[in-house]
């Protein structure tokens, strides 16, 4: 480990999220990042739900110290326009505006959770219609700003409020080729018409290449099973000849596309 704060953030994520609980080594990692000035390390350590604090036998600072530096030093980069410290900000309940004022400095991110926060009916808005107008406005922002996340959301946006299926279709596969899991998935069902709704050309092998490809990855979530059953439904129609031609195609993407991700948010579970 080369004092990188945010691998040592992400290493503790792990240990964390395989423990299911915040480990002496994760919280030494927490910790290693934070003194580095790391926002999320200090949301972790701040949290008086970590294990240690019931056995009250936590190393270093308490979580209440641990709040009042990410609360001081959020604050000081908020001001001098980091987005990262806004979003700090409204996780720890300072307020909805911080993360509105994220979204408008341009950052994807924040973009994408203030439109997921709005489409569930949080935040104010007195015009009729104005609301969806604000959803459709951020899922796009974030889009555009490369999350691909937001890029499979934005598409089913479109497709529950839009007849356009020709810019759904775009954005699912522009989704799909930054490697976000769930459009993989639907991609490859749809240029395998199963069913033919967003009038993609048929290619049974680019679909069985993108399933075989979910079906191999390791590290939890249900893509792997989501994957073999995609590949079940879709080789009932292909040769073992295209089959083959199939796994070549998934190496041939694994080198010129990102890996397949979940994107799960940098601060989740």
């Amino acid at each position: 480990m080369a004092g990188d704060r945010t691998a040592q953030y992400y290493l503790a994520e792990a240990i964390r999220l395989s423990r299911r609980y915040t480990t002496a080594e994760a919280r030494k990692w927490y910790e290693a990042a934070a003194e580095q000035g790391d926002l999320y390390a200090m949301l972790r350590l701040s949290s008086k739900s970590d294990f240690c604090n019931d056995l009250e036998n936590c190393t270093g600072k308490r979580a209440e110290e641990w709040r009042e530096q990410l609360l001081s030093t959020a604050h000081e980069r908020a001001e001098k326009g980091d987005t990262e410290a806004m979003t700090a900000l409204f996780i720890t309940k300072q307020g909805l505006r911080w993360l509105v004022k994220a979204a408008k400095a341009g950052d994807p991110l924040a973009q994408n959770t203030l439109a997921g926060i709005y489409k569930d009916g949080d935040g104010w808005f007195l015009i009729p219609g104005s609301r969806e107008k604000a959803v459709e406005k951020l899922y796009r922002a974030s889009a555009e700003g490369g999350y691909p996340r937001a890029m499979y959301l934005y598409a089913n946006y479109l497709y529950e409020h839009s007849s356009e299926k020709k810019e759904v279709a775009y954005w699912l596969k522009k989704s799909a080729e930054h490697g976000y899991i769930e459009a993989v998935g639907n991609y490859a069902l749809s240029i395998a018409h199963l069913p033919n709704n967003l009038d993609y050309n048929k290619n049974l092998i680019e679909a069985y290449g993108l399933a075989y490809l979910m079906s191999k990855l390791e590290g939890g979530g249900t893509a792997p099973e989501d994957g073999k059953w995609i590949l079940t439904k879709i080789s009932e129609n292909m040769t073992t000849e295209e089959i083959k031609k199939g796994i070549l195609f998934a190496k041939e993407w694994e080198k010129s596309h990102p890996p397949l991700s979940y994107f799960v948010p940098i601060y989740g579970y």
